[in-house]
Order: C-alpha cells, then sequence, then structure tokens
C-alpha cells in the first residue's frame, strides 16, 4: 500500500504521521520538544534536539512501514518558521537557536522601523522580532565571533532538511517570513540583504513549496528504517501547510489554526498589502497563491501558562476536563474579566513587541472558571481582531475553518464563533498542518493530480462539525472587543507605557 510520511516540527512538539492514499492516519508517534523561556525575552533552543527527536519519531515510522507492508513515497516535512540557527562549514550549530518568539531583537527592530514601508511593499512583512533577518542582524552586529564561523544561516525546517538531504534549501512559503524575499519575484531581494547586512551565500538556495528537495541520506535511512533515497518534500511553513490542510484554496473561507500561537488565514491569488501594514502577506503552499495573515503571538502557549499557575496539570486529560467544565459553567463576557493576551507582545493588528499581557476588570469575586473562560474570549477577540483587516483583502468570508489544539474544546470553537461571528467547521482531525504536509506530498509523488483531489479526499472522509454564531452572545463580544481596544489604546499611550518599563 503507497503511504506519504509527513513530518511536523511545531514550537513545543513535533510528530511524524504515515498515511494511506485517503488521508487516513496509519500510525502516529510524537515527542514534546519545547523550547527554554528566559526571562530577558530570550526564545532559544538546541538544534541538536530538533535532528534527534526527528530521528527518533522516523525510527518509529520506519517500524511501522515494516510491520504494516507499507511502500512509502516521500516524507513531507513542515515547521515552524522564522527562528534562525547559525551553522558553520560542517553544519554543526554555532550557538542556541533563536525561536521566532525571541524579543531580544526589539530595539533594532524599532531602530529600523523607519525602514517598514518599503521592506512591507517587498516583503509582505513589517520588521519584526519574530521575523529572520531581523535576528540575523542582530547576529552580526552582537556575535561577531559566531557571524564570522557561520557558512549558513538556517531554519528550523531548512536544518531539518538538511539532516535528511544533505542539502541547504528553503521553500518560497518559508522564504517569506524572513524579510528578505520579493513577494512578486520569488527570489532574495539584494537591496534587502544590504539593508539588514546579510550576504546572500549565507542563505539557502529557494525553491517552490511542495518541491523534492532530495533523497533520504544512506545515513538517515540507515538511522530510521526508511529506504535510502527515498524523496523529501519541502511541503510549506506550517501556517501555510494548516491552511492547506483545512482546504484553504480559495477566498470564499478563512483559516483560524490556534496552537502556540494562533492565526487567521486568507487566500489571494496575488499580494494583498495592506496600507496600514496590519497584517502580513506571504507566499502560500497552494502553488502560485499567498496568504493574508494575522497572527496572535500566543495562544496555547498562554493557557497551558495560566493552567499551571493555577495548579492543572495542562497534560492532564482530567485537569482539561475540569478547566473545561468551569469554564463553560460562566456566561459570556466572563462577568467583565478582560484579558489582553500578549504575553509575548502583540501581533497582529498592532505588531507591538512592547506590549504584555493585562488582566482588567477582576475582583474577590472572581473564580478560575472566570479566568478561564476569559482567556479562551482573549484568543478568539485577537483572531477577530485580524479577520476584520483580513477579510477587505481577500474577499467576504463566509466561513472560517478551524484546527490547531485548542480547537478540541467545544467551547472555545462556539466561543470563535460567537465573537467571529461567522458558522465554523471543525474537522474530524486535528491534524491541519500535518495533513497540508500529506496533500504536498501527494501531489508531489504523484498520488493526487491536484491539491483540490487530495483535500477532497480528506473533506469526504471526514465532514466537520458546525457551529454557529448564537445571536446573544455575539452582542455580548461586540462589547468585549471595544473594551479590549480600549484597554489596549491607553496603555499603548507613551505617558501610560513610560511608567511600566
Amino acid at each position: 500500500m503507497p503511504a506519504v510520511i509527513t513530518v511536523d516540527i511545531g514550537t513545543t512538539s513535533l510528530r511524524a504521521i504515515v498515511y494511506d492514499e485517503s488521508g487516513r492516519a496509519l500510525h502516529v508517534c510524537q515527542r514534546h520538544n519545547p523550547p527554554e523561556y528566559l526571562d530577558d525575552g530570550r526564545v532559544e533552543q538546541d538544534p541538536h534536539s530538533w535532528q534527534s527527536q526527528v530521528r527518533a519519531v522516523l525510527r518509529s515510522v520506519g517500524q511501522a512501514v515494516h510491520d504494516q507492508v507499507l511502500q512509502p513515497a516521500c516524507i513531507a516535512v513542515t515547521a515552524q518558521r522564522s527562528s534562525l540557527i547559525a551553522v558553520d562549514a560542517d553544519g554543526a550549530p554555532l550557538q542556541p537557536a533563536i525561536l521566532w518568539q525571541d524579543t531580544r531583537c526589539a530595539a533594532l527592530a524599532q531602530a529600523m522601523a523607519g525602514h517598514d514601508a518599503e521592506v512591507y511593499r517587498r516583503t509582505g512583512l513589517k520588521i519584526s522580532p519574530v521575523f529572520s533577518a531581523i535576528k540575523m542582524a542582530w547576529l552580526r552586529q552582537n556575535r561577531p565571533a559566531v557571524w564570522a564561523a557561520t557558512h549558513k544561516l538556517l531554519g528550523v525546517q531548512d536544518w531539518v532538511l538538511w539532516g535528511l538531504t544533505g542539502r541547504y534549501v528553503t521553500d518560497h512559503s518559508l522564504a517569506s517570513r524572513t524579510n528578505l524575499l520579493n513577494l512578486r519575484t520569488r527570489q532574495w531581494d539584494a537591496d534587502l540583504l544590504a539593508l539588514f547586512g546579510v550576504p546572500q551565500a549565507l542563505l539557502c538556495d529557494l525553491v517552490p513549496p511542495g518541491a523534492v528537495v532530495g533523497g533520504l541520506t544512506p545515513a538517515a535511512a540507515a538511522d530510521t528504517g526508511l529506504p535510502a533515497g527515498l524523496p523529501v518534500v519541502t511541503a510549506g511553513g506550517d501556517q501555510q501547510c494548516a491552511a492547506l490542510g483545512l482546504g484553504l484554496l480559495g477566498p470564499q473561507h478563512a483559516v483560524a489554526n490556534t496552537g502556540t500561537g494562533s492565526y487567521l488565514i486568507g487566500h489571494a491569488d496575488a499580494p494583498a498589502l495592506d496600507a496600514q501594514m496590519r497584517v502580513s502577506c506571504n507566499v502560500s503552499a497552494v502553488p502560485g497563491a499567498y496568504i493574508v495573515e494575522a497572527a496572535t503571538l500566543t495562544s496555547g502557549a498562554a493557557q497551558r501558562w495560566l493552567m499551571q499557575l493555577l495548579g492543572l496539570d495542562a497534560d492532564d486529560p482530567a485537569a482539561l476536563a475540569l478547566w473545561a467544565h468551569e469554564a463553560a459553567a460562566v456566561p459570556a463576557g466572563s462577568h467583565g474579566l478582560l484579558w489582553l493576551p500578549h504575553f509575548k507582545g502583540a501581533g497582529s493588528p498592532h505588531w507591538d513587541p512592547r506590549a504584555r499581557g493585562t488582566l482588567h476588570h477582576i475582583s474577590l469575586s472572581t473564580t478560575r472558571g472566570d479566568l478561564a473562560r476569559a482567556l479562551l474570549e482573549a484568543i478568539a477577540i485577537e483572531l477577530a481582531e485580524g479577520l476584520a483587516v483580513v477579510e477587505p483583502l481577500c474577499g467576504p468570508v463566509a466561513t472560517v475553518h478551524v484546527a490547531g489544539g485548542m480547537t478540541r474544546s467545544t467551547l472555545f470553537n462556539q466561543i470563535q464563533a460567537d465573537v467571529l461571528e461567522r458558522p465554523l467547521r471543525r474537522f474530524a482531525s486535528n491534524e491541519a498542518t500535518s495533513e497540508g504536509a500529506w496533500i504536498a506530498g501527494c501531489v508531489a509523488a504523484g498520488l493526487a493530480a491536484s491539491h483540490a483531489q487530495a483535500f477532497g479526499r480528506l473533506a469526504q472522509r471526514d465532514p466537520p462539525a458546525a457551529y454557529d454564531p448564537d445571536p446573544a452572545a455575539v452582542a455580548v463580544y461586540r462589547l468585549q472587543r471595544a473594551r479590549a481596544r480600549a484597554v489596549y489604546d491607553a496603555l499603548a499611550a507613551p505617558s501610560l507605557r513610560a511608567m511600566f518599563e
């Protein structure tokens, strides 16, 4: 039986899944692999952890392929975007990886803010600590010895692809998260390389998303039990793959993917830029297309933090059930309690790395359930603020397809429908990112004629659950959104912000 193997590398975990031609998961192996969050804004990780964990999950896959008498067609890889790994001429990391959430570059990004308009016009991204180029500039200025020894500057997906194939390659969807790729030419932009002080020789070769970048090396094959030369596909960045896995093939709907962070994503056939630069435009995992993306930097990570703070184990199903039960007992609006979930800065539409999490309207009657529900509402409000910018650029959105770890909660899905004021559809599988990689792998391996055909197999197998907005809750959340804007605007005022920094 033909099979497609996917490798999906998130911020806090990674997994490998074996799928058949219909998109049915035959084997899953997951490993937790979180970064280190430091008090000064650094978020770091040992790059070797990704290589070792990828080999571990692929060993499990190799055994499953043998036991189930499967014929693997390819390995399709997707990963988190915009992290930075500097390696020497032997491919050895020179320091810990700088993760996408890292804010050490905030001052440098602010100093370069005068270039935002031109950088956004070319790349679809403002200069931000989230993206790779400013991390590269910071490394050059602050770690000169590391910079002098650097042979290549890689993202996590690039690093893993090198470990599997021996090639330094990145695809357009990943490169479009660097601030260095010209959206229209889909090439590294010479003017931007000069602006950030990055020689093109330090960057990877560019290929389209969905391309076969090489074959599995003999060493990787021997370590995993998979055949040498097995095609390895760069499926696209994780959010692009999640959008593809949820069927974002046209403008009729949007995607909300909520994991460690949250992303509200729309489809565009050409670069679609916001005059106020509030959202990102990136290359899609769908050939020739683009996505318009509004990002919330902390969602699942904030829920995990709050649960642990309240004495609940976020990995314990019983604790999660208790959390959901207590939150569901609270009415819409959480008795006026309001979070701003800016624990690692604010993403779209503010792009404010200096913002911090805020809890407003707390009292002695506030319960754990109030805190839990208010956080879910806050994440949905951030998504709604993103939709308000994405929709005018991409066209009317009739429905929103949702995925991600937090959408296991029916309460959160209903809150999203009420806050977004759109019908929601959630597919039975919670693996949209891996399924997007599977779609790319099917097309690359010739197991499907098109992305639409492969997605159709998924949709036919798993009809989605539907959530429709509740008019009474919609009215409550319109007020909550207005209150959230007012609180943010007040705290962002220079005179008040100076008092807290």
